[in-house]
C-alpha cells in the first residue's frame, strides 16, 4: 500500500535536501485536500510574501547602519529602549525570496530601510539627509527557512496524533470530519503572527550593500 501523504509530508520536513518550495507545495495539497482554508491562507503567504500579519519568526535581528560618503556604512547608535524597537525588523518576501539570498549571500544581507523610517532617522541625526540599510547575519534568514519547515512537520504530526494520514494522495471521509471538527488542526496557525510592516531585500553586507 503506498505511504499516507502526511506519511510522506513528515519525511520530507526532516530531510533537508528537499528544498523548501517543495515542501510547501506538498503542504499545500495536504491543507486544500483536508479543507484547511487557514493553514492554506497561511501556505499562500509563505509562497507569495506578506501584506501585513507578519509572522513572529519572520521578525530578524540586526542593526541599522546609514550611508557615509567617507566611510562607507557605519552603525547608528540608539539609547536603550529605541534600539529594542530599531534593531528587530519583519521580512515579507516570498520564502523563495529568502531562500535566493541565504544561498547567495557570503555573510550579512541589507534590508532597504522603509522611506517613513529613513525620514525619521534623518530628522534626528543632525547630520545631512543619507540613506538607511538594516543589516543582518545570513544567519537570521535560515532561521526563517528553519521556522517554516518545523512548523509543517509540526502540523504534519499533529495531523496523524489525530488519526489524519492519508490513503496514497487522498483521504478518508473519517479523516475529513476529524480534520474539520478539531480546534486544535483548524486554528494551528494562529499563535504565528504579529503586526509589521513590509520591507524590501538586498544582498548586501559592510562595504557591499547594493546602491
Amino acid at each position: 500500500m503506498e505511504e499516507g501523504i502526511v506519511i510522506q509530508l513528515q519525511a520530507e520536513a526532516i530531510n533537508e535536501s528537499v528544498d523548501i518550495e517543495t515542501l510547501l507545495r506538498k503542504a499545500y495539497l495536504v491543507a486544500r485536500k483536508l479543507q484547511l482554508t487557514e493553514f492554506e491562507k497561511w501556505i499562500s503567504c509563505e509562497q507569495n510574501g506578506y501584506k501585513d500579519n507578519i509572522p513572529d519568526y519572520r521578525i530578524i535581528g540586526g542593526e541599522i547602519k546609514a550611508w557615509n560618503p567617507y566611510h562607507g556604512w557605519i552603525p547608528v547608535v540608539f539609547d536603550g529602549k529605541t534600539s529594542d524597537i530599531f534593531n528587530k525588523m519583519p521580512v515579507a518576501l516570498p520564502i523563495a525570496a529568502i531562500s535566493d539570498v541565504y544561498n547567495d549571500s557570503n555573510g550579512n544581507v541589507g534590508f532597504t530601510v522603509p522611506g517613513e523610517m529613513a525620514e525619521i532617522l534623518n530628522k534626528s541625526n543632525g547630520f545631512m539627509p543619507t540613506k538607511y540599510s538594516f543589516q543582518a547575519s545570513k544567519s537570521e534568514l535560515r532561521k526563517i527557512i528553519s521556522a517554516v519547515r518545523n512548523r509543517i512537520l509540526d502540523w504534519s504530526i499533529l495531523l496523524e496524533e489525530n488519526g489524519i494520514v492519508g490513503e496514497g494522495l487522498r483521504f478518508t471521509d473519517d479523516e475529513l470530519r476529524t480534520a474539520h471538527e478539531s480546534h486544535v488542526i483548524n486554528n494551528y496557525t494562529n499563535n504565528f503572527y504579529s503586526n509589521a510592516d513590509n520591507t524590501q531585500i538586498q544582498q548586501g553586507g559592510d562595504g557591499n550593500q547594493q546602491q
